[in-house]
């Protein structure tokens, strides 16, 4: 038996409540309680701001638990703090490379991008205590300065080989355990929780700033290069974006407006956005026509036509790989 759970991470507070479905449970006061049939413990979802959502556990399931994140078309961050008594395995896979391990006690920090398709396992009766902190697209890009998200963006994009890269030293335990021992029910404790996780997610970043580099003339150049060819793929991610766009356009007029040759744009585009030019595309008019479809403004023709869809059984096939319902379902509902 186990516990699966697939989702594209955007907000924890969603993320817990689809947790919480698929458990037959329910969220209160932003906290799930595991039934003693699932297992021991609670999962705590919240906010600081409408661009940084968190979550804290501190619990443990009588079933494998295996959490499937889905990408996201947009560049987001996730910072987590893990603290694990494992009993039997734990493994973390995305499609280059999958790790399990047997240590009997993890402790680290992982900071990952949301750009790409990660798979977690944990054996069943694990002990977790975990804080999770998700960065929206939005707070990425408006407020980390170029030079510091490009270090970013290269960091993430060696997805597992970072994860075992940082332990969770005794600064980190001491803010940890201030947010494992905060009264819920409190009024006040929100602010300390909410406190800690801002001191946790700056020594983080603090410490990750400190081990930048510091770079000679040749270095320099490089970075030059770097943000460059970084500048050039923001540009691109634009073009595809673009919601007047009716179809994908041509790999060469992308190459022209990225002055790479087709081959370096497909390569890096990957590396950085953790998706093919054309799959960056099609996610973000699937998840334009899920938002038109909410609104129950449109008809399923008028939006498969909108997005650039000729076809509408391909516009349904489409929208179901994506999402796992059909367009028409959404009007039903």
């Amino acid at each position: 038996m186990m516990i699966r759970y697939n989702y594209p991470l955007r907000d924890y507070r969603y993320w817990l409540k689809g947790l919480a479905k698929i458990l037959n449970l329910h969220v209160r006061q932003k906290k799930m309680e595991l039934h003693p049939s699932v297992g021991q413990g609670y999962v705590y979802a919240s906010s600081i701001n409408p661009d940084m959502s968190f979550i804290i556990a501190n619990c443990s399931f009588k079933d494998d638990l295996v959490l499937i994140r889905k990408k996201t078309p947009q560049y987001g961050l996730s910072l987590t703090f893990s603290q694990v008594d494992v009993s039997d395995f734990f493994k973390m896979s995305e499609s280059k490379q999958s790790i399990i391990d047997r240590t009997p006690r993890r402790s680290n920090i992982l900071l990952s991008s949301t750009n790409y398709d990660l798979e977690l396992t944990w054996s069943k009766n694990s002990s977790m205590k975990m804080v999770s902190v998700l960065f929206s697209s939005d707070f990425v890009q408006k407020v980390l300065k170029k030079d510091v998200l490009l270090d970013i963006m290269l960091y993430t994009g060696q997805r597992l080989e970072n994860v075992n890269k940082v332990p969770i030293t005794f600064e980190y335990r001491q803010l940890l355990d201030d947010i494992y021992s905060a009264d819920m029910n409190l009024p006040i404790s929100n602010l300390v929780i909410q406190n800690r996780i801002l001191l946790l997610t700056e020594k983080f970043l603090n410490t990750f700033l400190e081990k930048r580099i510091t770079v000679n003339e040749t270095g320099k150049k490089l970075r030059r290069e770097k943000e460059k060819d970084l500048k050039a793929l923001k540009d691109v991610e634009d073009m595809l974006s673009n919601g007047t766009l009716d179809k994908f356009p041509s790999i060469d007029t992308l190459s022209k407006a990225a002055m790479m040759s087709s081959t370096k744009l497909k390569t890096k585009f990957k590396t950085v956005y953790g998706m093919k030019l054309y799959e960056f595309y099609n996610r973000n008019r699937l998840e334009k026509a899920k938002e038109m479809l909410q609104t129950g403004r449109y008809s399923v023709k008028e939006v498969g036509h909108d997005i650039g869809f000729s076809n509408l059984s391909n516009f349904a096939k489409a929208f179901k790989k994506e999402f796992g319902f059909l367009p028409n379902e959404m009007l039903r509902n």
